[in-house]
């Protein structure tokens, strides 16, 4: 057991740690976490980078002058060490350096969900011992099995395939403003290739067929009840064809010969699986929220290409900006009347902002595929801002008292965090 230890530990030895590109969206936050008692929750899908990123905080702690053998990680998915209670993991680590039991140390746990019992004995810990614990895990359905046992005792943060900034990052160096179309020319190879950090490293169909299969087997197969495991890559492949568009259940339980419970099920299972993300209707109504049609979108626009092909650029288009609105935190809603529609809402009914996503090289406001947005604008006055996101203008335009902010997709996935503060502090 010790010989696997120093194996996954180096930095015992004075060994270099090899951490790959830092992703600063998430190590920016690593000084909070260290405030906070908290267990640190890590929850995506395969292949996002989460190992790295523990790895990552590791060497962050580390250049914190915290003590190379006061850090701990474990592979909890290493058949070695799944068999062995976590707490045991960390008395043999006190016992390997005499530490004293009241002594702080720092855990890091991958794939936690492979150990047994690990709720009980993450509460355990955290009640009993002065330790401060990250761990991951690739499925959102390990945070529903734990019964309330780590209630206020953890923090659940998402890890996400790469953003453009970090995209760009991955790919070499970040071109000069004044060059704004090799922008343009990144963001359109990002709407095939995703995030994925290996897929962006070195594009392969193949990769991106294994990894889908990794995710159905491992995450959806093995964790669920599902008797046609094939079957849930035709039902994604139908959501790849129909993303940005609302999805009947009833269509597609009769297209795949499924009943709708089922259906509904097996979506639910893509999406604790981090394969897709149905958006809701934005509305104040709770039951026609409830009742209306979904939008699902996948995870990832790698995941589109392999399933759709390389076109449709559109709603890959769509489908990144719906994930940059979450991955900033931002709740929203589809808003549709009749055959009109606003791709996403944020925002309150007393302060909504619409967001329109129009991958196209031109712009006019006239447009019939802008009658969503006009027909929204009309039914709440208190808009003040709308967000319309096309291919490569860029421009403001006043309509009946409201400021149209036009913005090419490059901008936006560039600098999303940014133009949302913008919005809101000019209201």
């Amino acid at each position: 057991m010790e010989t696997i230890y120093y194996a996954y530990n180096p930095w015992w030895e004075g060994k270099r740690l090899d951490t790959g590109i830092d992703r600063d969206f998430y190590l920016k936050n690593v000084p909070a976490f260290l405030q906070r008692r908290q267990i640190e929750v890590f929850i995506g899908s395969r292949r996002t980078g989460k190992t790295t990123l523990l790895k990552q905080m590791i060497k962050k702690l580390m250049a914190e002058d915290i003590s190379e053998k006061d850090v701990f990680y474990l592979a909890m998915d290493h058949p070695a060490l799944s068999g062995v209670r976590i707490a045991e993991h960390i008395r043999n680590m006190r016992k390997l350096f005499l530490h004293d039991r009241d002594r702080k140390l720092y855990l890091f746990l991958d794939e936690v969900q492979e150990s047994p019992q690990w709720e009980t004995e993450l509460k355990a810990l955290y009640d009993l011992e002065q330790v401060k614990i990250f761990c991951t895990g690739s499925t959102s359905s390990l945070l529903t099995r734990q019964q309330g046992k780590l209630t206020g005792r953890q923090i659940v943060g998402t890890i996400y395939t790469l953003s453009f900034r970090e995209y760009i990052r991955f790919m070499g160096a970040f071109p000069s403003l004044s060059e704004d179309y090799k922008y343009e020319q990144l963001a359109e190879a990002y709407l095939n290739v995703g995030g994925y950090p290996e897929q962006v490293l070195n594009p392969s169909e193949e990769y991106m067929m294994n990894l889908l299969e990794d995710i159905i087997a491992r995450d959806l197969a093995r964790l669920n009840p599902v008797k046609k495991p094939h079957i849930l890559k035709d039902l994604l492949r139908l959501i790849g064809s129909a993303v940005g568009s609302r999805t009947s259940y009833n269509k597609l339980s009769k297209v795949l010969g499924l009943s709708l419970d089922t259906v509904k099920d097996y979506i639910g299972y893509l999406e604790v699986a981090f394969l897709v993300k149905p958006l809701e209707k934005w509305t104040t109504s709770w039951s026609e929220k409830v009742y209306a049609q979904k939008k699902i979108y996948l995870w990832d626009n790698g995941l589109k290409t392999l399933l759709t092909g390389s076109g449709d650029a559109g709603n890959k288009a769509e489908n990144a900006v719906f994930m940059e609105l979450l991955r900033n935190g931002l709740t929203c809603g589809y808003y549709a009347e009749s055959e009109r529609e606003v791709d996403f809402v944020t925002g309150t009914r007393e302060n909504p902002l619409p967001v329109e996503v129009k991958y196209l090289a031109d712009f006019d406001w006239q447009d019939k595929r802008y009658a969503g947005l006009r027909l929204f604008l009309g039914r709440f006055p208190a808009t003040k801002k709308a967000l319309v996101i096309t291919k490569n203008v860029r421009t403001v335009l006043e309509v009946n008292g409201v400021k149209v902010h036009i913005v090419p997709l490059w901008k936006f996935l560039l600098d999303a965090p940014a133009i949302f503060t913008e919005l809101e502090t000019i209201r």
